[in-house]
């Protein structure tokens, strides 16, 4: 007997089609196994596909894979499925900010929706708490992974390993223009993968006050260059607390210029806990057979 599931594409990290980030989210109504949403997911080739069961009133079991594995978390795909929940009707919208909560492979997390008229204007994603695993000494390495000299990195700030559910080495750059001339290496990125176990990298120029360029790779999940990153921003963020770097509370990155798809990440800290922001798009819907 064939069932029948309705799915969706937002682009995330943006207010238009086609830019951001686009992220697959696929209700379930929890009767999909693990096979057929990884399947889902190699079928909508996004970066990453959210698998969505709602459990109660404002609670969701949501699952996240990339077209390769299950992975812990996805901020953009996050913030593309609550979007889509909100534009959807199922999250009421008659308040002006809605609290709901996901759970995930990396625990329960809050998500924040703002409503304007009704209708969905801003989420922020609650992250996991993120953890310094280790700063990288033997910066050469990183650097040569990017063919970049050593002093295109920050001359004071190390790269580093930080745990967000995920493992992403944060790699800051001296300046935006170093981000336009880098050509990453794929064999020596998965060197570094496989040497401090980390899932993305993160390059990224602060600019000592409140905004951010940043480019992203995820290739041993099977992703070469995001346009929008959710995750590995707040372990950017974490980084930069950690090191006494944050001139504000909030900050904007700007991402994705380089493949044509720009992406406009808001990170903030709420009570203790760091949240990824923006808004979302959402270009696509259908009925998936399986």
């Amino acid at each position: 007997m064939v069932r029948e599931y309705r799915y969706f594409v937002a682009d995330v990290y943006t207010d238009r089609s086609f830019v951001g980030n686009p992220s697959g989210v696929v209700l379930t109504e929890g009767k999909m196994t693990d096979e057929e949403c990884l399947k889902a997911a190699r079928e909508l080739k996004h970066s990453e596909t959210t698998c969505v069961r709602r459990l109660d009133t404002d609670i969701y079991h949501v699952r996240y894979f990339s077209p390769v594995k299950e992975v812990f978390l996805s901020g953009h795909a996050a913030l593309g499925t609550f979007w889509t929940l909100a534009h959807l009707g199922y999250i009421d919208g008659r308040e002006e900010e809605v609290q709901v909560r996901q759970y995930t492979k990396a625990g329960a997390l809050r998500v924040k929706i703002q409503f304007h008229e009704e209708k969905v204007s801003f989420v922020q994603i609650e992250l996991p708490k993120m953890k310094l695993v280790e700063e990288i000494e033997d910066v050469r390495e990183v650097a040569e992974a990017f063919k970049l000299d050593l002093h295109d990195l920050d001359a004071e700030l190390k790269p580093a390993v930080i745990d967000a559910g995920i493992r992403a080495m944060v790699i800051p750059v001296r300046e935006k223009a170093v981000l336009k001339k880098m050509e990453p290496k794929r064999r020596r990125m998965a060197r570094l993968t496989e040497k401090y176990g980390c899932q993305c990298f993160h390059l990224f120029s602060y600019d000592g006050d409140g905004c951010v360029v940043q480019r992203n790779f995820a290739p041993s999940v099977g992703i070469w260059e995001e346009s929008g990153t959710g995750t590995a921003s707040g372990a950017m963020y974490a980084y930069l607390k950690e090191k006494n770097r944050l001139a504000r509370r909030k900050i904007t990155c700007s991402q994705g210029e380089e493949i044509g798809r720009p992406s406009e990440i808001v990170l903030d800290e709420i009570d203790g806990a760091i949240y990824v922001g923006g808004k979302a798009c959402v270009v696509m819907e259908g009925i998936m057979r399986i």
